[in-house]
């Protein structure tokens, strides 16, 4: 088997897991609060929008960052999303100051949440009145790419808010979608080992005399 083949045959079953191993994730917790951990941006792997409209959002969202304007972008598409927190799904403003919570002790900066319903935007220790202000004059488009549209408006707005201009942004390179999907994977697969690892040890005190 040639190099190029069984790099092939690799990525080939990388993606089939990562599409296990997320569904995994999902009903363990909230996939969002482990991939924004180290990435400034979720998006659902299932979330079908063209790749270009993606490195577009990542592409604004890496240059505010770069400039000062620290921001993280959680997509959520369906409730299956939220993982073991549906009773949050359509109400992002409640789940976007539950993310910032679960992710206090890592990051403490600005959270974005997009959903059908419309926008959640959390900041450790601020007020989130002005931004509000900013995100109610922005609607959520229907369909596949309302979603990453509207957070592309509504980061390059907050942005320009707070004096940052990201408007023309490049977009993120062509690389970018693999990486994504090879980080979601990344994360799946540390949120079902962390399950895995609380299930022994659960099981193992309960066997204890």
């Amino acid at each position: 088997m040639t190099r190029p083949v069984r790099l092939a045959v690799l990525l080939g079953a990388a993606v089939l897991a990562a599409g296990s191993l997320a569904v995994a994730a999902r009903a363990d917790g909230d996939p969002a609060s482990d991939f924004l951990l180290t990435q400034q941006i979720f998006v659902p792997f299932d979330v079908k929008v063209p790749a270009e409209k993606q490195r577009r959002l990542a592409g604004v969202v890496a240059a505010a960052n770069r400039k000062g304007f620290q921001i993280r972008v959680a997509l959520i598409a369906s409730p299956y999303d939220l993982g073991s927190v549906t009773p949050l799904w359509g109400k992002p403003r409640p789940y976007a100051r539950f993310l910032g919570e679960e992710l206090r002790y890592v990051y403490k900066q600005r959270l974005l949440i997009v959903m059908p319903s419309g926008f959640g935007f959390h900041r450790l220790g601020h007020s989130s009145k002005a931004e509000y202000a900013v995100l109610a004059r922005i609607p959520v488009p229907s369909g596949r790419d309302g979603l990453v549209d509207a957070a592309t408006t509504a980061v390059q707005r907050l942005a320009a808010a707070g004096g940052v201009d990201v408007a023309g942004a490049a977009p993120a390179a062509t690389s970018s979608r693999t990486r994504v999907r090879l980080v979601i994977l990344a994360a799946a697969l540390a949120a079902l080992l962390l399950a895995l690892g609380a299930r022994h040890l659960l099981r193992r005190r309960s066997r204890r005399p």
